[in-house]
Protein backbone atom coordinates (compact mmCIF):
# COMPACT_ATOMS: atom_id res chain seq x y z
CA UNK A 1 0.00 0.00 0.00
CA UNK A 2 2.54 2.24 0.75
CA UNK A 3 4.78 1.55 -2.17
CA UNK A 4 0.82 2.45 -4.49
CA UNK A 5 1.10 5.60 -2.84
CA UNK A 6 4.41 6.56 -2.92
CA UNK A 7 4.18 6.03 -7.09
CA UNK A 8 1.00 7.58 -7.06
CA UNK A 9 2.87 10.18 -5.70
CA UNK A 10 5.72 10.33 -8.32
CA UNK A 11 3.04 10.27 -11.01
CA UNK A 12 0.94 13.37 -10.47
CA UNK A 13 3.97 15.34 -8.57
CA UNK A 14 4.85 16.94 -12.20
CA UNK A 15 1.52 18.21 -13.11
CA UNK A 16 0.49 19.53 -9.20
CA UNK A 17 4.07 21.18 -9.27
CA UNK A 18 3.04 22.78 -12.99
CA UNK A 19 -0.37 24.07 -11.76
CA UNK A 20 1.63 25.84 -9.03
CA UNK A 21 4.37 27.01 -10.68
CA UNK A 22 1.95 28.93 -12.98
CA UNK A 23 -0.22 30.33 -10.62
CA UNK A 24 -0.48 34.12 -11.42
CA UNK A 25 -0.34 35.13 -7.68
CA UNK A 26 3.33 33.30 -7.60
CA UNK A 27 4.09 34.35 -10.82
CA UNK A 28 3.62 38.14 -9.69
CA UNK A 29 5.71 37.32 -6.47
CA UNK A 30 8.17 36.31 -8.67
CA UNK A 31 8.25 39.10 -11.31
CA UNK A 32 8.43 41.71 -8.82
CA UNK A 33 11.53 40.34 -7.31
CA UNK A 34 13.25 40.14 -10.19
CA UNK A 35 12.34 43.43 -11.33
CA UNK A 36 13.34 44.58 -8.22
CA UNK A 37 16.71 42.74 -8.27
CA UNK A 38 17.48 44.16 -11.53
CA UNK A 39 16.92 47.43 -10.24
CA UNK A 40 19.45 47.38 -7.49
CA UNK A 41 21.26 45.04 -9.08
CA UNK A 42 20.99 42.84 -5.66
CA UNK A 43 21.56 38.96 -6.04
CA UNK A 44 20.23 39.02 -2.80
CA UNK A 45 16.93 40.19 -3.72
CA UNK A 46 16.56 38.01 -6.60
CA UNK A 47 17.81 35.25 -4.20
CA UNK A 48 14.72 36.28 -1.28
CA UNK A 49 12.17 36.11 -4.23
CA UNK A 50 13.14 33.46 -5.43
CA UNK A 51 12.77 31.64 -2.24
CA UNK A 52 9.32 33.47 -1.33
CA UNK A 53 8.48 31.52 -4.45
CA UNK A 54 9.65 28.55 -3.87
CA UNK A 55 8.11 28.70 -0.63
CA UNK A 56 4.58 29.72 -2.52
CA UNK A 57 4.29 26.22 -4.50
CA UNK A 58 5.76 23.93 -1.83
CA UNK A 59 2.56 25.10 -0.02
CA UNK A 60 0.48 24.40 -2.58
CA UNK A 61 2.12 20.77 -3.42
CA UNK A 62 1.48 20.19 0.93
CA UNK A 63 -1.66 21.46 0.60
CA UNK A 64 -4.53 18.24 0.01
CA UNK A 65 -6.91 20.47 -1.49
CA UNK A 66 -4.68 21.46 -4.33
CA UNK A 67 -3.66 18.24 -5.14
CA UNK A 68 -7.58 17.40 -5.19
CA UNK A 69 -8.57 20.02 -7.14
CA UNK A 70 -5.56 19.60 -9.64
CA UNK A 71 -5.96 15.86 -10.51
CA UNK A 72 -10.25 16.43 -10.39
CA UNK A 73 -10.33 15.90 -14.02
CA UNK A 74 -11.56 19.29 -14.17
CA UNK A 75 -10.01 21.18 -17.19
CA UNK A 76 -7.73 24.18 -16.25
CA UNK A 77 -10.52 26.85 -17.08
CA UNK A 78 -13.09 24.71 -15.03
CA UNK A 79 -10.46 24.91 -11.85
CA UNK A 80 -10.60 28.87 -12.40
CA UNK A 81 -13.22 31.28 -10.90
CA UNK A 82 -15.76 31.58 -13.15
CA UNK A 83 -16.44 34.76 -15.19
CA UNK A 84 -19.52 36.43 -13.79
CA UNK A 85 -21.45 36.50 -17.00
CA UNK A 86 -21.23 32.47 -17.39
CA UNK A 87 -23.45 31.99 -14.06
CA UNK A 88 -26.91 31.91 -13.66
CA UNK A 89 -27.43 32.93 -10.00
CA UNK A 90 -27.46 36.69 -9.63
CA UNK A 91 -26.09 36.58 -6.27
CA UNK A 92 -23.29 34.26 -7.03
CA UNK A 93 -22.67 36.29 -9.70
CA UNK A 94 -22.42 39.74 -7.68
CA UNK A 95 -20.14 38.10 -5.38
CA UNK A 96 -17.77 36.21 -8.26
CA UNK A 97 -17.28 39.72 -9.90
CA UNK A 98 -16.38 41.20 -6.65
CA UNK A 99 -13.81 38.62 -5.91
CA UNK A 100 -12.69 39.19 -9.65
CA UNK A 101 -12.20 43.22 -9.12
CA UNK A 102 -10.36 42.49 -5.06
CA UNK A 103 -8.11 40.23 -7.07
CA UNK A 104 -7.13 42.12 -10.12
CA UNK A 105 -6.60 45.31 -7.49
CA UNK A 106 -4.13 43.04 -5.22
CA UNK A 107 -2.28 42.04 -8.30
CA UNK A 108 -1.90 45.42 -9.10
CA UNK A 109 -0.71 45.78 -5.34
CA UNK A 110 1.50 43.73 -5.18
CA UNK A 111 3.62 44.11 -8.61
CA UNK A 112 5.40 47.36 -6.87
CA UNK A 113 5.32 45.41 -3.41
CA UNK A 114 9.05 45.83 -1.70
CA UNK A 115 10.77 42.35 -1.70
CA UNK A 116 10.61 42.29 1.96
CA UNK A 117 7.10 42.34 2.04
CA UNK A 118 6.75 39.70 -1.02
CA UNK A 119 8.63 37.49 1.32
CA UNK A 120 6.85 38.12 4.18
CA UNK A 121 3.59 37.51 2.69
CA UNK A 122 4.21 33.79 0.97
CA UNK A 123 2.16 31.86 3.55
CA UNK A 124 -0.66 34.47 2.96
CA UNK A 125 -0.43 34.10 -0.85
CA UNK A 126 -0.53 30.75 -0.29
CA UNK A 127 -3.61 30.48 2.16
CA UNK A 128 -4.83 32.83 -0.43
CA UNK A 129 -4.51 30.65 -3.51
CA UNK A 130 -6.38 27.75 -1.24
CA UNK A 131 -9.30 30.51 -0.63
CA UNK A 132 -10.11 31.05 -3.84
CA UNK A 133 -10.05 27.05 -4.86
CA UNK A 134 -12.78 26.64 -2.30
CA UNK A 135 -14.63 29.63 -3.83
CA UNK A 136 -14.34 27.86 -7.60
CA UNK A 137 -16.09 24.86 -5.55
CA UNK A 138 -19.02 26.93 -3.90
CA UNK A 139 -19.81 28.02 -7.08
CA UNK A 140 -20.09 25.08 -8.81
CA UNK A 141 -22.01 23.91 -5.78
CA UNK A 142 -23.79 26.99 -5.11
CA UNK A 143 -25.11 26.89 -8.93
CA UNK A 144 -26.05 23.36 -8.59
CA UNK A 145 -28.67 24.04 -6.01
CA UNK A 146 -30.40 27.10 -7.72
CA UNK A 147 -30.31 24.97 -10.72
CA UNK A 148 -32.30 22.01 -8.36
CA UNK A 149 -34.62 25.03 -6.29
CA UNK A 150 -35.92 26.87 -9.26
CA UNK A 151 -37.49 23.30 -10.48
CA UNK A 152 -39.11 23.10 -7.08
CA UNK A 153 -42.14 24.38 -4.85
CA UNK A 154 -41.87 23.99 -1.60
CA UNK A 155 -45.25 25.99 -1.20
CA UNK A 156 -46.94 23.26 -3.00
CA UNK A 157 -45.43 20.97 -1.19
CA UNK A 158 -46.40 22.40 2.35
CA UNK A 159 -50.12 22.66 0.81
CA UNK A 160 -50.17 18.94 0.16
CA UNK A 161 -48.96 18.60 3.54
CA UNK A 162 -51.76 20.17 4.78
CA UNK A 163 -54.75 18.73 2.58
CA UNK A 164 -53.38 15.42 3.97
CA UNK A 165 -53.82 16.49 7.30
CA UNK A 166 -57.20 17.25 6.25
CA UNK A 167 -58.05 13.79 4.82
CA UNK A 168 -56.63 12.41 7.81
CA UNK A 169 -58.99 13.96 9.73
CA UNK A 170 -61.42 13.30 7.67
CA UNK A 171 -60.80 9.50 7.34
CA UNK A 172 -63.66 7.48 8.81
CA UNK A 173 -61.28 4.25 7.53
CA UNK A 174 -58.43 3.05 9.57
CA UNK A 175 -56.48 1.50 6.82
CA UNK A 176 -57.53 4.68 4.66
CA UNK A 177 -56.26 7.31 7.62
CA UNK A 178 -53.20 5.01 7.72
CA UNK A 179 -52.55 5.48 3.93
CA UNK A 180 -52.90 9.01 4.24
CA UNK A 181 -50.11 9.62 7.16
CA UNK A 182 -47.99 6.76 5.16
CA UNK A 183 -48.85 9.88 2.24
CA UNK A 184 -48.19 12.90 4.46
CA UNK A 185 -44.83 11.51 6.54
CA UNK A 186 -43.27 11.12 2.78
CA UNK A 187 -44.64 14.37 1.62
CA UNK A 188 -42.96 16.30 5.24
CA UNK A 189 -39.65 14.02 4.58
CA UNK A 190 -39.53 15.93 1.12
CA UNK A 191 -40.45 19.09 2.02
CA UNK A 192 -37.77 18.73 5.01
CA UNK A 193 -35.23 17.99 2.44
CA UNK A 194 -36.46 20.63 0.41
CA UNK A 195 -35.48 23.09 3.19
CA UNK A 196 -32.19 21.59 4.09
CA UNK A 197 -31.36 22.07 0.09
CA UNK A 198 -32.19 25.89 0.73
CA UNK A 199 -30.83 26.16 3.65
CA UNK A 200 -27.57 24.85 2.03
CA UNK A 201 -27.31 27.41 -0.94
CA UNK A 202 -27.91 30.26 1.76
CA UNK A 203 -25.20 28.97 3.60
CA UNK A 204 -22.99 28.62 -0.30
CA UNK A 205 -23.94 32.42 -0.54
CA UNK A 206 -22.77 33.88 2.91
CA UNK A 207 -19.33 31.60 2.57
CA UNK A 208 -19.10 33.62 -0.67
CA UNK A 209 -19.55 37.15 0.72
CA UNK A 210 -17.52 36.19 3.24
CA UNK A 211 -14.16 35.41 0.93
CA UNK A 212 -15.51 38.19 -1.58
CA UNK A 213 -15.12 40.38 1.70
CA UNK A 214 -11.90 38.82 2.65
CA UNK A 215 -10.35 39.35 -0.91
CA UNK A 216 -11.50 43.19 -1.06
CA UNK A 217 -9.83 43.95 2.33
CA UNK A 218 -6.63 42.85 1.46
CA UNK A 219 -5.38 45.32 -0.67
CA UNK A 220 -5.72 47.97 1.59
CA UNK A 221 -3.64 45.73 4.11
CA UNK A 222 -0.87 44.94 1.67
CA UNK A 223 -0.63 48.73 1.48
CA UNK A 224 -0.37 49.18 5.09
CA UNK A 225 2.47 46.34 5.17
CA UNK A 226 3.79 48.48 2.36
CA UNK A 227 3.96 51.59 3.66
CA UNK A 228 5.24 50.29 7.20
CA UNK A 229 7.74 48.28 4.96
CA UNK A 230 10.70 47.77 7.52
CA UNK A 231 8.74 48.60 10.14
CA UNK A 232 6.19 46.02 9.46
CA UNK A 233 6.58 43.32 12.65
CA UNK A 234 6.34 40.02 11.91
CA UNK A 235 2.92 39.87 13.96
CA UNK A 236 1.26 41.85 11.56
CA UNK A 237 2.19 39.14 9.32
CA UNK A 238 1.25 36.41 11.03
CA UNK A 239 -1.98 37.82 11.74
CA UNK A 240 -2.93 38.10 8.30
CA UNK A 241 -1.73 34.66 7.44
CA UNK A 242 -3.57 33.19 10.86
CA UNK A 243 -7.12 34.50 9.81
CA UNK A 244 -6.68 33.12 5.97
CA UNK A 245 -5.40 30.27 7.05
CA UNK A 246 -8.83 29.81 9.96
CA UNK A 247 -11.14 30.71 7.08
CA UNK A 248 -10.14 28.09 4.72
CA UNK A 249 -10.78 25.79 7.84
CA UNK A 250 -13.92 26.99 8.65
CA UNK A 251 -14.63 27.12 4.77
CA UNK A 252 -13.56 23.56 4.69
CA UNK A 253 -15.70 22.04 7.47
CA UNK A 254 -18.53 23.41 5.70
CA UNK A 255 -17.80 22.17 2.15
CA UNK A 256 -17.60 18.73 4.18
CA UNK A 257 -21.11 19.17 5.15
CA UNK A 258 -22.29 19.80 1.77
CA UNK A 259 -20.38 16.77 0.58
CA UNK A 260 -22.68 15.00 2.68
CA UNK A 261 -26.27 16.60 1.64
CA UNK A 262 -28.15 14.71 -0.66
CA UNK A 263 -30.84 16.25 -3.00
CA UNK A 264 -33.94 14.34 -2.21
CA UNK A 265 -36.42 14.61 -5.00
CA UNK A 266 -39.46 13.26 -4.63
CA UNK A 267 -41.97 13.70 -7.64
CA UNK A 268 -44.64 16.31 -6.73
Amino acid sequence: MAERGESTLVRYLPKVLARSAGSTLHLVVAGSSALIAAAMHSWAVAALGGAAYAALVAWDVMSPGFWKETLSGRSEEEQKLPAPGRLEDPRIRDWVRAIHQAREELTRMLEGAPDGVMSHLGLALSSLGELELRAVRLVRRGEELSRYLRTVDPGAVREQVRQLGEQIRQARDAEAREQYESARRAREEHLTALMDIHAAHERVLANLSRIAATFQGLPAKVMRLRALDAQATDSMYGDLSEELGRMNGEIQAFEDTLQSLKEVRVAS
